[in-house]
C-alpha cells in the first residue's frame, strides 16, 4: 500500500512538473513552442494524452483509498473532461477547436464532450449495471480517439 501512495505521488509530481513546468524560465517543462509562443496542436495533444494517461494509476490510489465506483469514475471524468478544456484553451488555431467543438456536438449533443450522465446512460443502454457502468467509465477515461492523436500529429 505504501508503494502505491509513492507512486501515486510521483506521478502527482510529473503531471505537476508537465503541467506548470519547472524550469527556471521560457516554457513549461515538456512544453516546445511555436515562433509566437504557442504550442503546436501536436504538442497540445501529446499534453492532453500525458493527462489522461494518469488515470488508471490514480484510480488505484483511489481504490487504495476506499473510494466507490462512482465517486471514483466522477474523478476520472473530471480529469478527463478538465483536460479536455485545458488543451482546448492551449490550441492557437481557433478554427480548429470549433471543428472540435462541431464533432463533440455532433457526437456527443454537447460541444465540450460527452457528460457524465451521458456516459452512464450510454453503458447502462450497453446493459451494464451498478458499479459496471462506473468501472467503465474509468475503463474508457484514459483512452483516447486515435483518429484524432492522428489528425493532429500526436506522437
Amino acid at each position: 500500500m505504501l508503494g502505491m501512495r509513492v507512486r501515486s505521488f510521483v506521478v502527482f509530481l510529473l503531471v505537476a512538473m508537465f503541467s506548470f513546468g519547472c524550469s527556471s524560465g521560457g516554457a513549461p517543462a515538456g512544453q516546445a513552442v511555436t515562433s509566437d509562443g504557442a504550442m503546436t496542436n501536436a504538442e497540445v495533444r501529446d499534453w492532453y494524452n500525458a493527462q489522461v494517461a494518469t488515470i488508471p494509476e490514480q484510480n488505484q490510489a483511489w481504490l487504495a483509498e476506499g473510494l466507490s465506483a462512482e465517486q471514483r469514475a466522477q474523478k476520472a471524468y473530471s480529469i478527463r473532461h478538465d483536460a479536455r478544456s485545458e488543451a482546448r484553451n492551449k490550441m492557437s488555431n481557433k478554427a480548429e477547436v470549433e471543428s472540435l467543438r462541431a464533432r463533440d456536438q455532433a457526437k456527443y449533443g454537447n460541444p465540450d464532450g460527452p457528460t457524465l450522465e451521458y456516459l452512464v446512460d450510454k453503458n447502462r443502454g450497453k446493459g451494464l449495471e451498478g458499479d459496471a457502468v462506473y468501472e467503465a467509465i474509468i475503463e474508457s477515461s484514459s483512452r483516447t480517439d486515435e483518429q484524432t492523436n492522428k489528425r493532429f500529429g500526436s506522437k
